[in-house]
Formats: structure tokens, sequence, C-alpha cells
């Protein structure tokens, strides 16, 4: 039996409507239908409200409803996937800040090219890698959720930026 059987149960024999779950455990009562219909989990806070609620164990929700405890995993998964993005995002940023200003500072030389233009294409696989892995599942939302959906587009700037510095640094001497 999955959690949301389990508090649509429970719910429907304490005699609740999903407006009054949501009123006595504080979220809204989209999130309870969320949670009833399996699209979402309740959080750790929800969790220990509907278990004082109902009078429930909390091993009696964790066992029955063991989607939450994937779930739990999914979310800190996505939160340290969300961390190592944002590094190689920010890594690209200075990378391509270094090559495109290369003309002001004076040249790098052939091998600090190479490898900064080598830096930005692994550290782009690794944006890629880290944007499919961040799935976040609880309702918050968040800038990475539209990023684990649309994430091919974030190579269109990349490459983009990548040819322009390679053009002038080749081409605009």
């Amino acid at each position: 039996m999955t959690i949301g059987q389990v508090l649509k149960e429970k719910r429907k024999e304490y005699q609740l409507t999903q407006e009054q779950l949501a009123e006595k455990i504080y979220v809204t009562n989209r999130t309870v239908s969320n949670w009833e219909t399996g699209k979402t989990t309740p959080d750790i806070d929800s969790l220990i409200r509907l278990s004082a609620l109902f009078d429930l164990s909390l091993d009696n929700l964790l066992l029955e409803g063991s989607d939450i405890v994937e779930n739990i995993k999914k979310i800190e998964a996505a939160k340290i996937a969300k961390k190592y993005f944002t590094f190689s995002w920010l890594t690209n940023i200075v990378f391509v800040l270094i090559l495109g200003t290369q003309k002001l500072y004076g040249d790098l030389s052939t091998v600090a090219f190479v490898l900064l233009t080598l830096g930005i294409i692994l550290n782009s696989f690794t944006m890629f890698y880290f944007a499919k892995e961040v799935k976040v599942t609880n309702e918050n939302k968040s800038p990475y959720q539209i990023l684990k959906t649309e994430n091919k587009w974030l190579l269109i700037p990349v490459i983009l930026i990548l040819v322009l510095v390679l053009w002038l640094t080749l081409f605009a001497r």
C-alpha cells in the first residue's frame, strides 16, 4: 500500500476533506491531492504532523508507504547534484571569461588556450549529466526543474560562446 492510499484511507476514516486535512497540517489542498494520487510524497515535517493527527507511528507510515523513503533519497541526491551543476556552470563562466579577455590582458599560450577550451567542453558534459540527475520530487518550484526537462537548450549558448571565443582568438589577430 502506498503512502497516498494510506493517507486517503485515514482521511476518510477521520471524515476529513482534503481541504480540512490540508488546514490541519499546514499545506495546501492541492498538496494533499498530489500525495493521495502519488504525484508527490510528504516531506518529513508533514509526515510527523500526519502521524500525530492520525495516531500512526512514523514506522507505519514509512513502511506502508515505502515510496517515501525512496523519495527522500532522491531529494538528497538532487540536492547534491544541484551543487555540482551550479559549480560546473560557474566554472564554465570563469573559463569563458578568461578566454574572452585574453586580448585585453595578453594572449594565452597555446597550451593554456587548449586546456581552457578542453575544460569548457568537459565541464559542459558534467553540467548536462547533473542537469539530468537533478529531479525535484517535491512541489517546491526551482530553476532546476526547468533545467531537467529543457537542459538540451543549455548546449546552444555554451557552443555559441565557445565558437565566438575560438573565432576571436584564432582569426581576430
